[in-house]
C-alpha cells in the first residue's frame, strides 16, 4: 500500500442545530453573585412562632435521670475516641456538638484507648422548670472520678442539652 491510499480527507462541519424550530441557542452569561451584598430580615415580620423549635412539657418527656445516664455514657465514648460524634449530635446545640467534635478529634489523634468502658456511679436531676432539668453526674472514667453538669431543655418532644461542663 501506499501513502496516497491511506491518506484520508476530513471535511469539517458545525454540528446541526437538533433544537425544534423557532428556537435558538441561547449563550450563558455569568451573573455576579448578589447574595453577599443582599440583606435578608429572617425574623423580620414573617416569623411565625409555630414553625419554629416548640417548648416541649415535662410529661411529654422521656425520664431525665434515665435519659441523662444513657448521654453521659455516650459523651464519655465519643470524647474517647471510641464512638462516632454523630451518635450524641442530635441530643446538643450546635456550640457544644462542634465542642465534643474537637475533643472527639484530639482522643482520635492520641490513638490510647481506655482499658474498661466508663461507668456512670450516680446521677442528680433536679427539674426546675416544666421542660427544663439540670443533671449532675459522677463518672468513673479511665482510672479517673468526673463530674458532668449538664442543662437539659425538652424541645420539639425530647431533650436538648444546652449547657456541659465537663470536670
Amino acid at each position: 500500500m501506499t501513502s496516497a491510499a491511506l491518506s484520508l480527507s476530513v471535511d469539517a462541519r458545525p454540528a446541526p442545530n437538533l433544537l425544534p424550530p423557532g428556537r435558538e441557542r441561547r449563550r450563558l452569561h455569568v451573573v455576579p453573585d448578589a447574595q453577599s451584598v443582599l440583606a435578608v430580615d429572617f425574623q423580620g415580620g414573617g416569623h411565625d412562632p409555630e414553625f419554629g423549635p416548640q417548648h416541649a412539657r415535662s410529661s411529654d418527656l422521656p425520664d431525665p435521670a434515665a435519659w441523662s445516664t444513657r448521654l453521659v455514657l455516650a459523651l464519655m465514648d465519643v470524647m474517647n475516641g471510641l464512638r462516632p460524634p454523630a451518635q450524641v449530635e442530635r441530643a446538643l446545640v450546635l456550640d457544644l456538638r462542634e465542642r465534643v467534635r474537637r475533643a472527639h478529634a484530639v482522643a482520635q489523634r492520641r490513638g490510647a484507648r481506655p482499658t474498661r468502658p466508663s461507668r456512670v456511679l450516680r446521677v442528680r436531676v433536679c427539674e426546675n422548670a416544666d421542660g427544663v432539668a439540670e443533671v449532675s453526674a459522677v463518672v468513673h472514667d479511665r482510672g479517673r472520678v468526673r463530674a458532668i453538669a449538664m442543662r437539659l431543655s425538652g424541645v420539639d418532644g425530647r431533650w436538648l442539652v444546652t449547657v456541659l461542663q465537663i470536670g
